[in-house]
């Protein structure tokens, strides 16, 4: 099967999943090519090492402008590259990853002397979308062969906003069981586990600092604490709201006990050096830091979003707060600094959603599925 996948940018948890998709396709003997925008854009870009990994599986990577930006010309420039690529590579099926690649996609299949499925995974519903894009959206989705939600809270957001239900299947994202396992203790690494042993409790975050995964919060619970309780929180991640997050540590006098480290590669090396993990999102399409967080059996602390509490049970595989409740979260940091029950059960019973339902093998043979279905009923 040939393949072709089409993104905005290899970045972030999406692009993870892309690469560690694509590089297994490649694996299992496909021929897989993958298509993103070249040029970065604020807070846009693609990682150096997700690009990196594409190569050293043999993945054809093109880089054009843009598969990012809605500018029409732009967007049928990237089209008429496709559409080479197609010819060129022989391409089975079409595999977006947003909607503006979904329709450089669908325009680059036309007029093919065979019927080139597209596909697109919506890895999360962006919050800043105007109507105009929404209205856009929805209409490029209702003309895609499929469309793949990657949660179960994710599909009902879709159906409401207009996606027909009968395009929509859930197939959830999925990590390797070994990945980031041994890695080399860097500075990072080292600075944690020096307060871990002066006896503080080790809270951290893993994404990118904006508005949307609501850090802010985090910031004003741990500020709310008891200045006797020994706690240091960790940031990991870039983003445009931690100069401002960083001004407020500093009001607050806790620059020795919370500290932003900017992007890191692979950052979900860090999470088995937290006692817990913290997500005060206000909104995710999944979540894969939680997953990752399950296999590293270390205990996750979350907002009770819609996505979230398909992925935790409260009290069960892991804990969940009311969602951006300032007091909620504080009460919940504070509870887990008195707690001294053991919490084995509770990341044993994670650990096994996570073998059950996010490994990576299941997600890639659940895609594999998909693609053999399309192909197999359009040349009936």
């Amino acid at each position: 099967m040939n393949i072709l996948h089409i993104t905005t940018y290899l970045q972030g948890g999406a692009g993870r999943i892309i690469y560690q998709l694509a590089s297994n396709q490649q694996k299992a003997g496909h021929r897989v090519v993958v298509v993103t925008s070249k040029t970065s854009e604020p807070g846009y870009n693609n990682y150096v090492e997700y690009v990196q990994e594409l190569h050293n599986n043999g993945i054809v990577l093109y880089e054009i402008d843009s598969t990012f930006k809605r500018d029409i010309y732009l967007n049928i420039h990237v089209a008429e590259k496709v559409r080479e690529l197609i010819e060129k590579e022989s391409m089975d099926i079409i595999h977006a990853h947003a909607a503006v690649p979904a329709l450089v996609g669908v325009v680059a299949r036309a007029g093919k002397g065979k019927y080139i499925p597209v596909i697109q995974t919506m890895h999360g519903w962006g919050t800043n979308k105007t109507p105009e894009h929404e209205k856009m959206d929805i209409t490029i989705l209702n003309g895609l062969d499929k469309v793949v939600s990657v949660s179960k809270s994710d599909k009902v957001l879709m159906e409401n906003k207009g996606v027909e239900s009968n395009r929509i299947i859930t197939i959830y994202n999925g990590i390797d069981d070994g990945e980031d396992s041994t890695f080399e203790e860097d500075e990072v690494i080292k600075e944690i586990l020096r307060y871990r042993n002066e006896g503080f409790k080790i809270f951290g975050c893993i994404g990118t600092v904006c508005k949307r995964k609501n850090q802010e919060l985090l910031v004003e619970a741990i500020n709310k604490l008891d200045r006797n309780e020994k706690v240091f929180c960790a940031f990991i991640g870039e983003g445009d709201m931690i100069e401002p997050l960083k001004e407020k540590v500093k009001l607050y006098a806790l620059e020795n006990r919370i500290k932003f480290y900017g992007y890191k590669q692979s950052g979900s090396k860090y999470i088995k050096h937290f006692d817990y993990l913290v997500l005060p999102s206000l909104s995710e399409g999944f979540g894969l830091v939680v997953v990752e967080a399950f296999r590293e059996k270390v205990p996750v602390i979350a907002s009770d979003i819609n996505v979230f509490k398909e992925l935790i049970d409260d009290e069960e595989t892991g804990y969940l707060f009311i969602n951006d409740d300032v007091q909620s979260l504080r009460d919940l940091l504070h509870r887990t600094l008195c707690n001294h029950e053991d919490g084995t059960k509770i990341v044993e019973r994670a650990y096994k959603r996570y073998i059950d339902n996010f490994r990576l093998d299941i997600m890639f043979n659940k895609y594999n599925s998909l693609y053999s279905d399309l192909l197999t009923s359009f040349m009936k």
